[in-house]
């Protein structure tokens, strides 16, 4: 198992873009990707979420996670100049994420009308289909 730490959450984006939350099924859309630090180790996982109820947007929540990875477990991702994240540890990140994302809109949505909507959830191995391999 690769050791890990989360060292940061930045909230790059929340808006509640309608005026009032219609009781139909809403839509969400859910983008994840992951960028990695030059300086080792470090990996954030970009999570974007939008909620949409007949092709309107009625709320946007993107965020994005960051993550360090022990030194001794990184050190076994590098072979020969190329740095590969296995699949199942971008998976960790990524539950970690979403997670957080339900956190942050419970809380931004406390005593409005859209307190009521969650993140579903999310099979992130439908999401991430590869290791990522950094040159």
């Amino acid at each position: 198992m690769t050791r890990f730490r989360m060292f940061g959450i930045h909230l790059d984006q929340f808006a509640i873009l309608a005026d009032n939350n219609p009781n139909d099924v809403l839509e969400m859309n859910t983008e994840i990707n992951f960028k990695y630090a030059d300086n080792g180790g470090k990996i954030a996982c970009c999570a974007k979420f939008e909620f949409s109820a007949e092709q309107q947007k009625l709320m946007i929540l993107a965020l994005n996670c960051e993550f360090e990875i022990q030194e001794d477990d990184f050190k076994k991702l590098q072979n020969e100049g190329t740095t590969t994240i296995p699949k199942e540890l971008l998976e960790f990140f990524a539950v970690h994420t979403i997670g957080t994302a339900r956190g942050i809109m419970f809380c931004k949505t406390e005593s409005t009308q859209f307190n009521n909507v969650i993140i579903p959830p999310i099979n992130v191995s439908d999401i991430i289909r590869n290791d990522m391999v950094i040159e």
